[in-house]
C-alpha cells in the first residue's frame, strides 16, 4: 500500500519541487506554451549579385521576428496599415501609388523598393538616412502614426512575439529595428534571365542586342550601371509631375534629384518614378528615350544624362525585352502566420 501511494504521488507531482527558473522566478505559463520551430535558413545571395557586408545582427532568427513585424499591422496606429501595405511583396517590394499614412496624410512620393538594399548607403528617394536603424523610428512614426517604444511594448505582451524576442535577447526599440532591417536587408532581387543569358550568350540573341543598347545607344547604362543597375546616385527629373525638392532637402545644390532606383525586379511594379506618374514600364522607358519630356517635367530641371534617344522599333522591343529580364519570375511572398 505504501508502494502504491508513492507512485501516485510522483506521478501527480507531489513527491517534486514546482521547477523554478535560475533567477528564482517561476516560468510564465505563456511563454513555456509557445516553441518556436528552428528559424529558416537565410535568404541565399544570388550569383549575379556581388557580396554584401551585412551587419552582424543579420541572423535567421532576426529575420524570422522581422518578416513578421513586415507584415503585422499592429504596428500603426490604426491596425490597418503594415509595411507590406506600401512596400509590398507581390510588386517588388515597392508602392503602387502614393498611399495615405495612417493618419490620413497624403505622401508626396510613393513607396520605394526595399529589393538589394544591403548594397545602398543611403535610404529613401533623396538620401536622408545612412542606416534602417536612422530610417525606421521616423519612418514608423510618420506613416503609421505609431511609437516604436510603445509598438515594441504592445506586441511582447503576445506570447508567440515573446518568444521570438527571447530568442534574440530581450524586446527592446533597438531589437525590433535590427530585426525589421534583417529581414529587409534580405530582400535579394537577382538570377534574372538576363543573369542565365549572360553566362551563356548564345542563348538569346535579341536579349544580347537589348544589352548593348541599354548601355551604348540608349545610354541606360549611364544610371542604370550593372550588376546592381542602379549608380546609387542622385539625377535631376525635372521635379516629374509634382513640385518636390527631392535630393534638395539634403543638399541645396541637388534640388528636385532623386536617387536612381535599380531596375532589377522593375517588372513586378506597378507604377514607377518617385511620384508614380509613370503607370507603366513602358511608359518610364519611352520617357527617358524621349529625353525626360512629358508627365509634368521642367525641362529646366533635368540632367543633362537624360538624351533623346531615337530607336527603331525593333530596338525598342529589343531594349524593353531586356529591361524585363532582369526580373526574376517568381511567386509572390505569402503573408505568414501572425502571432
Amino acid at each position: 500500500m505504501k508502494h502504491l501511494l508513492l507512485i501516485l504521488l510522483v506521478a501527480c507531482g507531489g513527491g517534486s519541487k514546482t521547477p523554478e527558473k535560475e533567477d528564482g522566478k517561476l516560468p510564465r505559463p505563456d511563454d513555456a506554451a509557445v516553441a518556436l520551430p528552428p528559424a529558416p535558413p537565410l535568404p541565399r545571395v544570388p550569383d549575379s549579385l556581388p557580396k554584401p557586408a551585412l551587419p552582424e545582427f543579420v541572423t535567421a532568427e532576426a529575420v524570422a521576428l522581422g518578416e513578421l513585424l513586415f507584415w503585422d499591422t499592429r504596428l500603426s496606429i490604426d491596425n490597418k496599415l503594415a509595411c507590406a501595405t506600401c512596400h509590398d511583396p507581390a510588386h517588388g517590394y515597392a508602392g503602387a501609388k502614393r498611399q495615405n499614412t495612417a493618419t490620413g496624410k497624403p505622401n508626396l512620393r510613393r513607396a520605394p523598393t526595399l529589393v538589394n538594399l544591403a548594397w545602398h548607403k543611403e535610404l529613401g528617394w533623396d538620401g536622408r538616412y545612412a542606416s534602417i536603424a536612422d530610417h525606421l523610428p521616423a519612418h514608423v512614426l510618420g506613416q503609421m502614426g505609431s511609437d516604436l517604444d510603445a509598438v515594441v511594448t504592445r506586441i511582447n505582451a503576445v506570447p508567440g512575439y515573446r518568444a521570438h524576442f527571447q530568442r534574440l535577447g530581450d524586446a527592446t526599440t533597438e531589437r525590433a529595428v535590427e530585426s525589421l532591417a534583417a529581414f529587409v536587408l534580405t530582400r535579394f532581387a537577382g538570377d534574372a534571365p538576363w543573369d542565365r543569358v549572360e553566362r551563356a550568350p548564345d542563348a538569346s540573341k535579341d536579349l544580347v542586342a537589348g544589352y548593348q543598347l541599354f548601355q551604348t545607344k540608349a545610354q541606360c547604362a549611364v544610371c542604370h550601371t550593372p550588376p546592381l543597375y542602379t549608380d546609387h546616385k542622385y539625377h535631376r527629373l525635372g521635379l516629374i509631375a509634382s513640385a518636390d525638392e527631392g535630393r534638395g532637402r539634403v543638399d541645396e545644390a541637388q534640388k528636385g534629384a532623386f536617387k536612381t532606383p535599380s531596375l532589377r525586379g522593375a517588372a513586378q511594379r506597378e507604377m514607377f518614378f518617385h511620384d508614380a506618374s509613370a503607370a507603366t514600364l513602358d511608359a518610364a522607358i519611352d520617357w527617358h528615350l524621349a529625353g525626360a519630356t512629358g508627365q509634368g517635367a521642367d525641362p529646366k530641371i533635368i540632367d543633362p544624362a537624360i538624351k533623346k534617344v531615337a530607336l527603331s522599333a525593333g530596338e525598342r522591343k529589343q531594349l524593353g525585352d531586356f529591361v524585363r529580364a532582369l526580373t526574376t519570375p517568381s511567386k509572390p511572398a505569402t503573408k505568414p502566420a501572425l502571432p
